[in-house]
């Protein structure tokens, strides 16, 4: 489990070790070899991972090894902190060579190495290391990373044919949904959790034709702990999206009157899903139908766990050797298509022994059960079954809200910060973690909520049950905790904390001086943990937080800051102290044009740089953001051209531009080396696009929406090898010179593999 933490921490040492032999006085001997012992314990864990801690014995050396490793993070990270702080504020060399010898820095040297001296000699109090990490066994083990690409892409597209006992059902509700009747008519499915409730009703709404049959559609979800106005603003934004028409109003300040909706929406249907039976039958008024959801039949049972365990085998049959196994395997799961989509993914690609396996330890721990630990045991087994790089980032959802949806790239932003993608070569880290992604949806572990237009998740959330699941090994594995704010909580143990939403005042945030990240999702919260100096993580989206605490820039460990939807106003010039900052998000943080004017200098290391907003002139400093890999400018309207602040960038590599310029040409002449995607879009005053020959080398993909006055390609398109280019919500006249062997621009753009035109 807290291999991530080894690797995390082993890749940090190395680091420090690279630092100056001037900084690392007194300590360098007692880093070098805690990092060769944390080699060790990370091999004994990989062991411990793969074959299981059975004995009581076996389980206290695993969680003994994993505090050890955390008190090692802890000593490092506090040291790391007080060297930095010497070296932020571009101190010479010279004073930090008489720095080293005031009697403070003498006494934090000496107690870093005394500390690591001491948990070295723990570790090494057992005889022997191979007893001691278990070296002995691990060989005949094999890194198989067959997980990261044996369904390559297949389960980032959605399967009309993966659904099984279905079509009856939808149609029974397609005829409630379109009877004609005139009166408003409240459709309730209920059933117990995995039942495959949501997946029938979003079928149902996602079909054309009940979609053509209504004005305007919303889906919207509603968890334990809701705020009434958020759900109607949601509802009313769905409304405006499903119309194609502009939201004209501000939803944050709408004022919201609740109205009985019985007499105003007449030929309106409600279709809802709950677990309550209470619920299902409430008189909303009107007309009501009740629908209890059905668990698969055998027949339908056993296909359905054939679509997911045999998937590649001919005609996604099972192999006659295995059907006894597999019948059983299925019998146990009673019908619920949660647990039977998540025992065949588990299933899939296994051999005969781990059929046996697998089939044994389900025997003994599923008879004479409830049905709902029967399926938390199938879930377990399924958890069990990830590769440890996985597990981490798993639990790592349970961190977000109970039915939240949560975005695709956020969450690989936060693994990427967390430390949990590993380097694979000839990869980056966002398709490593997209990956991760793809097969914890591949597992059932995840759920695609959205899609994007090329069928790519764009968000997925946890099935409640998966989330308790989660919740619980978290809190044991002192993973993380979700916190309500309701009581003080005087010390955390875990290493990361979300606060979440009550209807109480929250108290103070004390004890949490080792937490690494921390979640807000409660709009309420106006405060942020003192003593906190080793985040990792800060993620306050939507906080009411309009200031930002000056302890704050002090936070040298730092990877990722979420200050979207806050009430920031404007960044302080210290953010340039977050030597380690990699993502920052500013979108929607008020209203009024962002000041990022005042910043002298940004964060030397950041990776992704997103704004959103109007800026009175393009930031003087975005040439010295040499690392950063991506750039979004969001309703920027510079009148300033930006291309020149941004042509050298080494490492970029993704551009987006939303209204970024108001000017009517964008010249590229020079730089974007490293430049693989471009988008321009909502640019209503963009007539010409130029691109010189030689620039934007590896240029893969080019995206121009709404640029509704560019009649032409862009000039020196045809020196790009570009692999597509897709235009949508152009003007006709561009469209036509593309168009066909016979049109005026077709030469230029022949060479390109897909072009998509809408």
């Amino acid at each position: 489990m807290d291999l991530a933490v080894l690797n995390y921490l082993i890749c940090n040492i190395r680091e420090v070790l690279k630092t100056e032999a001037l900084l690392l006085w007194g300590v360098r001997d007692a880093i070098d070899d805690i990092k060769n012992e944390l080699i060790s314990m990370r091999s004994f864990l990989v062991d411990a991972d793969k074959k299981g801690a059975d004995s009581e014995g076996e389980k206290t050396w695993v969680a003994n090894v994993k505090d050890m490793a955390y008190e090692v993070e802890d000593v490092i990270d506090h040291f790391i902190y007080h060297i930095n702080s010497q070296r932020i504020g571009g101190r010479s060399a010279r004073f930090l060579h008489h720095t080293i010898y005031f009697p403070q820095n003498i006494w934090v040297r000496h107690q870093t190495a005394t500390k690591l001296q001491k948990i070295n000699k723990t570790i090494k109090a057992i005889p022997e290391m191979k007893q001691r990490y278990g070296v002995d066994r691990i060989e005949g083990t094999k890194d198989n990373r067959k997980w990261v690409v044996r369904r390559g892409e297949s389960s980032l597209f959605f399967k009309e044919d993966e659904l099984v006992g279905i079509e009856n059902k939808r149609q029974l509700l397609m005829g409630w949904l379109m009877d004609g009747e005139p009166q408003q008519t409240v459709i309730s499915i209920v059933g117990m959790g995995g039942s495959g409730k949501t997946t029938l009703v979003a079928n149902t709404y996602n079909n054309d034709v009940v979609k053509r049959h209504f004005e305007c559609y919303a889906w919207i979800t509603v968890s334990q702990v809701y705020d009434i106005e958020e759900l109607l603003r949601s509802m009313i934004k769905e409304f405006y999206e499903s119309r194609k028409e502009e939201n004209l109003a501000d939803l944050n300040s709408l004022k919201l009157q609740i109205v009985s909706l019985q007499d105003s929406c007449l030929g309106s249907r409600i279709i809802l899903t709950t677990r309550k039976e209470d619920v299902a039958c409430y008189h909303l008024g009107g007309k009501s139908y009740v629908h209890h959801i059905q668990l698969l039949q055998k027949e339908e049972a056993w296909e359905l766990f054939c679509k997911k365990a045999f998937s590649s085998s001919p005609n996604g049959s099972c192999p006659s050797e295995l059907k006894l196994f597999a019948q059983e395997l299925v019998g146990k799961c009673e019908g619920l298509p949660l647990a039977i989509a998540a025992l065949g993914s588990l299933m899939y690609s296994k051999n005969m022994s781990q059929w046996k396996e697998i089939y044994n330890s389900l025997n003994w721990s599923l008879s004479n059960n409830p049905m709902l630990q029967a399926v938390k045991t199938i879930l377990l087994l399924s958890f069990n079954d990830l590769p440890y790089q996985l597990k981490h980032c798993f639990l790592y959802c349970s961190l977000f809200p109970e039915v939240h949806e949560i975005r695709r790239k956020r969450l690989i932003k936060l693994w990427m910060a967390e430390g949990f993608v590993e380097q694979v070569k000839g990869s980056t880290p966002e398709e490593v973690a997209e990956r991760y992604l793809t097969e914890l949806i591949f597992r059932s572990m995840l759920q695609v909520e959205e899609r994007n237009g090329s069928g790519r998740p764009r968000r997925c959330r946890m099935h409640d049950l998966m989330r308790e699941l989660a919740l619980s090994i978290s809190e044991r594995e002192k993973f993380g905790v979700v916190h309500d704010g309701g009581e003080e909580m005087k010390e955390c143990k875990a290493r990361r904390i979300s606060i979440h939403k009550n209807d109480r005042e929250h108290k103070p945030f004390t004890g949490m001086s080792n937490i690494r990240s921390f979640h807000v999702f409660n709009k309420s919260l106006k405060t942020l943990p003192s003593g906190s100096k080793m985040l990792r993580v800060l993620d306050l989206e939507d906080a009411l937080i309009d200031e930002l605490p000056d302890e704050l820039f002090k936070l040298f460990n730092l990877r990722y800051l979420n200050l979207r939807g806050t009430l920031v106003k404007e960044l302080p010039k210290s953010i340039g102290k977050l030597l380690n900052l990699q993502t920052l998000d500013i979108r929607n943080t008020k209203r009024k044009p962002l000041r990022m004017d005042a910043l002298s200098s940004p964060p030397p290391n950041l990776q992704k740089l997103v704004l959103a907003g109007k800026l009175k002139k393009v930031p003087q400093w975005f040439h010295l953001l040499q690392s950063l890999t991506y750039l979004k400018l969001h309703w920027s309207r510079l009148e300033e051209d930006l291309l020149p602040h941004i042509a050298a960038l080494p490492f970029l590599g993704r551009l987006s531009l939303t209204n970024a310029y108001v000017g009517k040409t964008l010249c590229f002449n020079t730089g974007f080396p490293k430049l693989t995607e471009l988008i321009i879009r909502n640019s209503p005053q963009l007539n010409e696009i130029i691109v010189e020959n030689g620039v934007m080398p590896n240029m893969k993909s080019l995206y121009i929406i709404s640029c509704m006055e560019l009649k032409k390609v862009p000039k020196g398109v045809e020196h790009l090898n570009l692999q597509e280019l897709i235009l949508r919500s152009v003007s006709l006249e561009l469209k036509n010179r593309i168009q066909g062997e016979g049109s005026v621009d077709f030469p230029k753009v022949q060479h390109i593999p897909k072009i998509y035109l809408s």
